[in-house]
């Protein structure tokens, strides 16, 4: 529910962003501005290669992360923030 959530809001905000400061036609002026088309080419084979690498190093790291924080949920020594700060005698209860 979460994740969805934030994609939401994510994808609204990058929306009204990109509405709001023009970004599409920016971007596609300055692409235009490139003048030989041997250089777009290249620009896109680099824009693309950066975006597969992305998604080939986030995706398995975001994996990776979601197994490591489910594997060690239960760890027997755990300890909270309260109870660090109640050892240090940094925190303590008032009734």
């Amino acid at each position: 529910m979460n994740a969805y959530l934030l994609g939401t809001l994510a994808s609204f905000g990058v929306g009204y962003i990109a509405c709001h400061y023009n970004l599409v036609t920016k971007l596609y002026e300055a692409f235009n501005d490139i003048p030989s088309t041997t250089h777009k080419r290249h620009l896109l084979y680099v824009f693309v290669g950066l975006s597969i690498l992305f998604l080939f190093i986030f995706i398995p790291l975001y994996r990776i992360a979601e197994y490591e924080s489910r594997r060690n949920n239960g760890y027997p020594y755990r300890t909270s923030a309260r109870e660090h700060l109640q050892r240090r005698g940094s925190f303590t209860i008032e009734s």
